[in-house]
């Protein structure tokens, strides 16, 4: 387990590569803070509705309840059609990076991948306690998961999409969430 200064360090370093690329990053203490923090960001989004990966309701039970009190509409992922252009999806990160400002997504269905990629904005949990160094740290996981049966669709995700045509012009969100949050969460294990 990293110390406490050890671990504001990372989220330093990882706040420091995020933000400059357009992600809004947050730490919080709790299931019920992560949730009011989506909200707020999904009012400031004028998003009346997110579509929430299975994962994130498995891992945490209350996020449904809490995210419907703030005045949300919940739903779960449907097909990949259903979910594009959804205005915030919800999604859960199994690490995040901090020298890359990354978080690795790792999804076991089609339909749970779509909320990530899909919808026009996105925000990641991710546990205060998954967040390593360096790449070099989180290839095991890379690779444990790669391995596992079913795990199927696993990304290492770094900001916004981005694209850029032939003439150097570069379009955020054409392909994917414009607009991004990494939430990390201290007392989700």
């Amino acid at each position: 387990m990293i110390e406490v200064d050890g671990v504001q360090r990372l989220l330093d370093e990882f706040r420091e590569k995020a933000e400059p690329l357009g992600v809004t990053v947050l730490r919080v203490p709790s299931d019920e803070a992560a949730a009011h923090a989506v909200a707020d960001w999904a009012r400031s989004l004028e998003a009346d509705c997110v579509i929430v990966a299975s994962e994130v309701t498995q891992r945490m039970p209350g996020i449904r309840k809490a995210l419907t009190s703030a005045g949300l509409e919940v739903r779960e992922p449907a097909s990949p059609a259903e979910t594009r252009d959804a205005p915030l999806g919800l999604s859960i990160a199994h690490l995040a990076v901090a020298e890359t400002g990354s978080v690795l997504l790792s999804e076991p269905s089609l339909e749970d991948r779509s909320v990530g990629m899909l919808t026009l904005a996105h925000a990641t949990i991710c546990p205060t306690a998954a967040l390593v160094a360096s790449l070099d740290d989180a290839a095991p996981l890379i690779r444990e998961l790669a391995l596992a049966t079913g795990s199927a669709f696993s990304t290492l995700v770094t900001g916004p999409s981005r694209t850029a045509d032939i003439e150097r012009v570069l379009t955020v969100g054409v392909q994917g969430p414009g607009k991004v949050m990494t939430l990390f969460v201290d007392d989700l294990r």
